[in-house]
């Protein structure tokens, strides 16, 4: 148990530091140049306004566009629409996946339309969604599924792909069916390089419904970015980045929880 401590400390010290350092300096430079916090706020502002709103809950006592705003409340919908696109978005990776992993011709076919996809930026692609489903959560759903499907999908094609091809050879020689060598065999295989690209999704799910909050909506962490920052609030925008981003990271890490529960007999889990 000691030891355990020992080692999350150990883990834990480096990132600690480098934060604390980098910190420190931003506080040194704001105070030392005197620099208006409308420009740029110092850490200790930041995080006393963002102490402010996390303590008021889920009534934010500053009235943004002329509502009242509450940054739980705009990362409860943040998140679920970002949850709801993953979902989406891992759905649709998987599928593509698994057809271009079992047909090369599927490959020839789809894989060019998704490169284009994947190429064209997604704040372009925003304003489609905004017209085509309204402003409320349908459109930054659709666009955090459009940013999560490409990882996923390329992932699942790598793993079923990269079967031992003894393990394959054998499963034939015992004259296994396609379904039994795809459940057991392709699936399990394919499960480490499925959690790969899921840990990569869930940050894109959360760009991906922040881009569209950004753009028109009425509600969320972007909304209220957006909103702020026109009301030169930086501290509030500092604030709301803070939020989003330990979204992301507690979001990742319980992807990693439940890869860790899935994976336990996997070499790299073992490891």
């Amino acid at each position: 148990m000691i030891r355990r401590v020992g080692r999350a400390a150990e883990g834990f010290a480096p990132p600690v530091i480098a934060i604390a350092a980098a910190l420190a300096l931003w506080e040194a430079v704001v105070q030392l140049l005197r620099i208006p916090p409308y420009l740029l706020p110092a850490p200790s502002v930041v995080l006393g306004t963002l102490g402010q709103l996390l303590g008021a809950g889920w009534v934010e006592p500053l009235r943004v566009g002329g509502a009242p705003a509450s940054v739980l409340r705009d990362a409860s919908i943040t998140v679920a629409e970002a949850l709801i696109g993953l979902a989406a978005g891992t759905a649709i990776g998987v599928a593509l996946g698994t057809l271009m992993a079992h047909s090369r011709f599927a490959e020839q076919a789809i894989y060019p339309v998704v490169a284009a996809i994947r190429a064209t930026p997604i704040i372009s692609i925003a304003p489609i969604f905004i017209i085509w489903f309204g402003f409320g959560m349908a459109p930054k759903a659709a666009l955090a599924a459009l940013a999560t499907f490409f990882p996923i999908m390329v992932n699942c094609v790598t793993g079923m792909r990269s079967v031992d091809p003894q393990a394959l050879e054998f499963f034939r020689s015992v004259h296994a069916s396609t379904r039994e060598i795809f459940w057991h065999l392709r699936v399990p295989n394919t499960l480490p390089y499925f959690f790969a690209g899921l840990r990569l999704s869930v940050s894109l799910a959360l760009i991906g419904a922040t881009v569209g909050e950004l753009l028109g909506a009425s509600e969320g962490l972007g909304f209220m970015i957006t909103q702020t920052a026109i009301n030169l609030l930086t501290t509030h925008v500092f604030s709301g980045v803070i939020v989003l981003a330990a979204l992301g990271i507690v979001l990742t890490e319980i992807v990693s929880l439940i890869q860790g529960r899935v994976l336990y007999w996997h070499e790299s889990e073992r490891a």
